[in-house]
């Protein structure tokens, strides 16, 4: 595709997205940049400080929306960025270039944190970025070559006010688009599923820890340009102004202006903006100091936000996916084959040689009384627990449904597909959803279609939220998000748990289409009357051992069957 006929595409996909909300927040956008005209010097400058601290709070905001990763330490990558900008500022590097620095040690951090500390619970991980936050601030202010320690050090002034704030203007922009690009594409997708139901994500194949590391990176490098930018701004580099309390006040704005919604952020700005004048005057006149007042606000805010379960002022709209692609072909099937697996915890023997294979439009019932391996030799097949005996091939194609109703509550019956689907994509990454490139373009629109095709067979709507699912619709979408990730093997536990006679029904119904699209799969199923309904194969398990193999019919008339059922159902 040419220059010229991929500019035309992206403009006219523009265009389709194009919507109202879009209009009037352009003409905000427009309207801001023609503050200065009114505004002197000194109110440019405070306006310019703000749009830095906007532009930061967006990227923390997709951390802690998106991501659901509460991010204590988005002040500790502005101050590495305005301590790296400072140095460089006062060896007579040029604007940009100390920016770019500064952003590029701010990612380094951010990843190296998100690195250490993404596989923390959200507890710990706050409380790992709040000391990343401290040891920064303590470093600037005691170790006098970081930035002049507690006196700080004076940096060369570059471009005036004015451009500084239509640089802050656009970077802040530029950020909320970045937010939104990415939110949308599978990265985003993705990370809003691991934050939803995390195991049930992995189980789609979303490698949750490299996702969250490189969130963590992109705010680390927004904030570290807003910190060099604003550093050359402000004239000083002050250890003060880069204590914890600048990543607090992030993380405060953000739950104000709404962690889910690409404006939030700065929206929040300004409500603490307006508010810290009000602080100023009840400071001023019970003779407290304007930082103190400003902390105690944001303390104060914060309560009351976490009290009230407060949302946010802006949630993000609801925008309809259209198809306009074609549906990618899907990979060619494979056999799964385990040979002797065995599992063993402890002097607790929970597999012992089990054999199976699960040949490509075949469907292999495991079935046995509970605690008989069923669900271990599940995961086994599925690669997410090691057997310690044993071989399987095949096991790269295979997707487990887990036994518990697991979906994403607040994404789409179409965005859990495309969660699903991502682990097939090539040009889906993070950079290519930011700049929108025309085969990401292309990608995103042919697997629309192929989700939009794949609910229409399981009977259910591409907009409607799984949590105003019923449990059936929710089980079909789990069968649905596992079959869009193009696996071969399908691996069901429990696919009519709880389900009534009719929801029987229907997922039998699904099981059988998924195997005549050519999927191998293998179901534990503690309904005997639908194994035998649906089952090729039957596999009998009893105590981790198998005791019987064959056709529904050669398994019931097996007295070891039989004698293991004892007082139970039958085949």
């Amino acid at each position: 595709m040419s220059i010229a006929a991929a500019l035309a595409t992206a403009a006219l996909d523009a265009q389709r997205s194009w919507r109202r909300r879009t209009s009037i927040t352009l003409a905000l956008f427009l309207l801001a940049a023609l503050a200065p005209l009114v505004a002197g010097d000194p109110r440019t400058v405070d306006l310019a400080n703000g749009l830095y601290l906007a532009c930061a709070a967006v990227a923390l905001a997709f951390v802690v929306g998106v991501t659901g990763l509460p991010l204590l330490a988005q002040g500790a990558y502005v101050a590495i960025g305005a301590i790296v900008g400072a140095h460089l500022l006062a060896h007579g590097t040029p604007t940009l270039a100390a920016a770019l620095a500064g952003g590029v040690a701010g990612g380094l951090v951010g990843g190296l944190s998100g690195l250490a500390f993404a596989r923390l619970p959200r507890a710990g991980f706050a409380a790992a970025t709040w000391i990343l936050a401290w040891l920064v601030a303590l470093a600037a202010d005691s170790i006098s070559w970081v930035i002049g320690g507690s006196e700080g050090t004076l940096v060369q002034r570059g471009p005036t006010p004015i451009v500084h704030y239509e640089l802050a203007l656009a970077l802040t922009g530029l950020a909320a688009l970045g937010f939104t690009a990415l939110a949308r594409a599978p990265f985003g997708l993705r990370l809003a599923a691991a934050r939803e139901r995390e195991a049930a994500a992995r189980e789609l194949g979303a490698p949750v820890d490299r996702l969250r590391m490189i969130a963590v990176a992109l705010a680390g490098t927004v904030a570290g340009v807003t910190g060099a930018l604003s550093v050359e701004l402000a004239g000083v580099a002050d250890p003060a102004a880069y204590g914890p309390y600048l990543s607090f006040k992030l993380f405060v704005v953000v739950l104000v202006g709404g962690a889910v919604a690409p404006l939030g952020a700065p929206v929040g700005v300004v409500v603490l903006g307006v508010l810290s004048v009000a602080a100023d005057a009840i400071g001023s006149i019970e003779n407290v100091a304007a930082s103190r007042a400003h902390t105690l606000l944001a303390a104060i805010m914060l309560l009351g936000l976490i009290s009230l379960g407060w949302e946010g002022l802006l949630r993000p709209a609801r925008r309809t996916r259209v198809a306009r692609g074609t549906a990618p072909e899907r990979p060619a099937a494979v056999r799964l084959t385990a040979s002797g697996i065995g599992k063993q915890y402890g002097e607790l023997v929970a597999v012992d040689s089990i054999s199976i294979e699960a040949s490509p439009g075949t469907i292999t019932a495991l079935v046995g009384p509970n605690g008989s391996g069923k669900t271990t030799v599940l995961r086994m097949l599925a690669g997410s627990v090691r057997p310690d005996a044993g071989t399987i091939t095949g096991s790269s194609r295979a997707t487990r449904t887990p036994q518990a109703t697991a979906v994403f509550p607040q994404l789409t019956t179409l965005e859990h597909l495309l969660v699903g689907s991502a682990v097939r994509r090539r040009h889906g990454g993070a950079l290519r959803s930011l700049c929108s490139t025309p085969k990401h373009r292309a990608e995103d629109a042919a697997f629309t279609a192929e989700g939009e095709q794949i609910l229409q067979r399981f009977g259910l709507l591409p907009d409607t939220r799984a949590s105003e699912l019923d449990t059936a619709e929710q089980r079909a979408l789990m069968l649905a998000s596992a079959y869009a990730t193009g696996a071969s093997v399908l691996l069901v536990d429990e696919p009519t748990a709880g389900a009534s006679a009719t929801e029987t029904a229907r997922i039998i119904e699904l099981l059988r289409w998924l195997r005549e699209q050519g999927l191998a799969l293998v179901v534990v199923e503690h309904n005997l009357g639908v194994v035998r309904e649906l089952a090729d194969t039957v596999l009998v398990l009893d105590a981790g051992r198998m005791i019987a193999h064959g056709s529904p019919d050669v398994v019931a008339a097996d007295e070891r069957v039989q004698t293991a059922f004892l007082g139970r159902q039958v085949l």
